[in-house]
């Protein structure tokens, strides 16, 4: 007979942790998915822990030196990997370490198993098949829960192959898989730095500090009543509100800013933004 596990006051308490920070980091894998791995993000998220695990304990004891130990516990992970990570310079990824899609392409253009021998260029492959095929070519590149069809469907929206008449073979059209439209990298840069400065708020109200240091605001307001037939015009009319806020603050910022700059110049700011939730996903 199994032993019944009794719920503490600690396991309640982990597990609401988790829960707030499943709360902040959906919207992280959520702009993720479809962009890049897991895989890749776990790693990224390994990486930038190190790092911040270092800074906590250099700023904790500014006067010791932070030992492989102190950063294992920390961290969790293993001190192999921590050295690792803290050893290899800032690591600039290329498209085939973060996506499969480019991983798929890169294999296609740099493995002769899949290149015409005469022409010396990715070859038109036989979309099934175990020996130089598109299917093989998922499976090496992808690994085997890839069906080559789902790799297939995405390439061709990504218009980066093309399937003959007959659809039997498919071609290579464009070596380059678009991570990233151009169009819309201004809005991830612009976005990138909001979650920073939110996060930012966040992590400072709710450290342990004894300098007494005033908390910094940081609010919501929602309504969970709207009708779905007003959301076009509460839309635009919290844009002008926001707007005008937007403008105060601007001319209040440029009013305290020093000329010329002081030995000591700090960064402030306040952030805005409008959600909705129509489709009610976890937030």
């Amino acid at each position: 007979m199994g032993q019944v596990v009794e719920k503490t006051g600690a396991t309640e308490d982990i597990n609401w942790l988790m829960e707030a920070m499943a709360r902040m980091v959906r919207p992280v894998i959520r702009f993720a998915v479809g962009r890049v791995s897991c895989s890749a993000l776990v790693n990224l998220v390994r990486e930038v822990y190190v790092q911040e695990a270092r800074a906590h304990l250099e700023k904790e004891s500014p006067d010791q030196r932070v030992t492989r130990s102190a950063l294992a516990l920390l961290c969790g992970m293993d001190g192999r990997a921590i050295k690792a990570y803290e050893e290899t310079p800032e690591r600039q990824y290329t498209p085939p370490d973060v996506c499969s899609e480019a991983a798929i392409l890169e294999t296609w253009v740099t493995d002769e198993d899949f290149q015409s021998a005469e022409l010396g260029e990715p070859a038109s492959l036989l979309v099934h098949g175990p020996h130089g095929t598109f299917q093989r070519l998922v499976s090496r590149a992808a690994g085997r829960a890839v069906t080559p069809q789902t790799a297939l469907e995405r390439l061709l929206d990504a218009g980066n192959v093309e399937l003959n008449e007959s659809g039997t073979h498919v071609r290579l059209l464009d070596r380059s898989y678009m991570l990233v439209p151009r169009s819309k990298k201004s809005a991830i840069e612009a976005g990138s730095f909001a979650f920073n400065r939110l996060g930012r708020a966040v992590v400072h109200n709710t450290s342990d500090t004894e300098d007494g240091r005033a908390p910094w605001l940081q609010q919501d307001r929602w309504s969970m009543r709207i009708p779905a037939s007003r959301l076009g015009v509460l839309r635009q009319e919290m844009r002008e509100l926001l707007l005008k806020h937007i403008r105060e603050v601007e001319k209040r910022l440029e009013k305290e800013e020093s000329d010329p700059a002081q030995d000591i110049d700090c960064s402030v700011g306040v952030g805005w933004y409008y959600w909705e939730d129509a489709d009610r996903r976890p937030l």
